[in-house]
């Protein structure tokens, strides 16, 4: 089978996401190509494809505004078949809603939604997760992606329900698209740390940052993606009204994936407050894996 895999990634989550999918695919003896987006990716041709799959980061309940403009670009041919893998750092209902504009535009071109996934990875912004956390996420999310294609090869379709609560919610929440806009205005970087390396220029996936006389600049064309903060080596980067929610610094995710230590159970019957919506849904996966794979 010919596989394509469409995504868009800030600070490489889903990138890595998209990694894991398609060593799933390849192992089993698919051919896979993949299209990471960014201001330059020129619209890909979908025909001769067998099955499409779509990934993105969950931004405030929405699909990334570039991600979209992508999609809106594609050709495909009608029952096309696709699926969507979107991931998030947290499991609330509302995200549920995020594919909703993705779906809509497919089904106009007669594609077939054939299942719809959400992973969890780490959170870029708010606050950084802790090491036994992600091996816990990455331990489920490696049942996920079993099942996954398990249910793409034998036809089961899985289908994430909204709603017109969450469908409303998430369209007011949508203001988000232009927020990076707004807020950056007040992007500033400090001086006293800055080290001139380029990076955040290099990196920028909408090539919102240049340099001036010496001096970091930025464009008003920010979908607020954190590469820019999250991987500045010396965390001279402020991010305006986010400032406060700021994370720096890359998670290790080859050395967690390396550890091969018992995954301690971070989240359990009691956990509280924040990682409370995360007992339901990694108790569904493992139920779920136990009845496919037994």
């Amino acid at each position: 089978m010919r596989v394509l895999l469409i995504y868009y990634t800030g600070t490489f989550n889903t990138r890595h996401l998209t990694q894991s999918v398609k060593a799933e695919f390849v192992a089993r003896g698919d051919s896979v190509d993949t299209i990471e987006i960014n201001s330059k990716t020129p619209v890909c041709d979908c025909s001769g494809y067998d099955l499409i799959g779509f990934s993105y980061p969950i931004y405030g309940f929405n699909a990334p505004l570039p991600f979209e403009r992508y999609v809106a670009k594609l050709t495909v041919k009608k029952g096309q078949k696709y699926f969507i893998y979107k991931n998030s750092g947290e499991t609330l209902a509302m995200n549920n809603a995020s594919s909703r504009l993705l779906i809509r535009k497919m089904r106009r071109r007669g594609g077939v939604l054939v299942g719809e996934y959400h992973f969890v990875m780490p959170y870029n912004i708010h606050f950084p997760f802790e090491r036994d956390f992600i091996r816990q996420i990455f331990e489920k999310n490696e049942k996920l992606r079993k099942i996954m294609l398990h249910n793409l090869t034998h036809g089961e379709v899985r289908r994430i329900k909204s709603n017109p609560i969450y469908n409303l919610g998430a369209f007011f929440v949508g203001i988000q698209k232009v927020g990076g806009n707004v807020n950056s205005f007040l992007y500033k970087v400090d001086d006293k740390k800055c080290v001139s390396c380029g990076k955040c220029i290099r990196e920028c996936p909408h090539e919102n940052i240049y340099q001036k006389g010496g001096k970091i600049k930025f464009h008003h064309h920010c979908d607020m993606c954190m590469r820019c903060s999250f991987f500045c080596p010396t965390n001279a980067i402020r991010i305006g009204f986010l400032e406060g929610w700021k994370v720096n610094g890359a998670y290790d995710f080859k050395g967690i994936e390396a550890d091969k230590t018992p995954v301690p159970e971070y989240i359990n019957s009691n956990s509280r407050g924040f990682y409370k919506c995360f007992i339901k849904y990694f108790n569904a996966i493992d139920a779920d894996y136990a009845r496919i794979f037994k």
